[in-house]
């Protein structure tokens, strides 16, 4: 008989310096009967502005759900600037997790759904609009959905 795989959830604490989104990634398992956005709440720490999950993976024998959280806008000591990333993607259409994510990738992804929620979400959008260091800094990012490749990120060709 076939067992439901681990599930562990990362999230991603968004803060911005300077008009520049960082990240601080941590991560956890979900066990027991708890609910993956308590976990995720738990693991960002401190009082959240906004929590929302943004992608799913299978990687080493896991689901791993991930969430973008942000706080008062502060990045953390743990968190590492944003660099201008492209998404991954896979190079077979007839297997679409890619072959490797790396960790820019994940956040890459995040930043653009942020930005996606802040237009398209009133409430998402109002509680950015309370912490204007991370909403302005989202700026910088396409705001969209995972699977939407506009044409200026489709000849990047980012396979990663």
């Amino acid at each position: 008989m076939r067992s439901t795989p681990p599930v562990r959830v990362e999230v991603l604490v968004f803060g911005a310096r300077d008009g520049v989104l960082h990240y601080d990634p941590r991560g956890g398992e979900v066990t027991g009967d708890r609910h993956p956005d308590g976990v995720t709440a738990d693991l960002a720490g401190g009082a959240l502005t906004l929590l929302h999950s943004t992608s799913w993976r299978y990687a080493d024998g896991q689901v791993v759900l991930t969430y973008a959280a942000v706080l008062d806008g502060r990045p953390g000591p743990g968190a590492r600037v944003l660099p201008e990333h492209g998404i991954a993607r896979s190079p077979d259409p007839r297997v679409p997790s890619p072959p490797h994510v790396c960790p820019d990738a994940v956040a890459t992804h995040a930043a653009r759904h942020l930005a996606w929620l802040r237009a398209t979400d009133p409430v998402a959008g109002a509680a950015l609009a309370t912490v204007p260091p991370v909403h302005d800094a989202l700026d910088r990012h396409v705001p969209d959905l995972a699977g939407s490749i506009s044409a200026e990120l489709n000849e990047q060709h980012v396979f990663i």
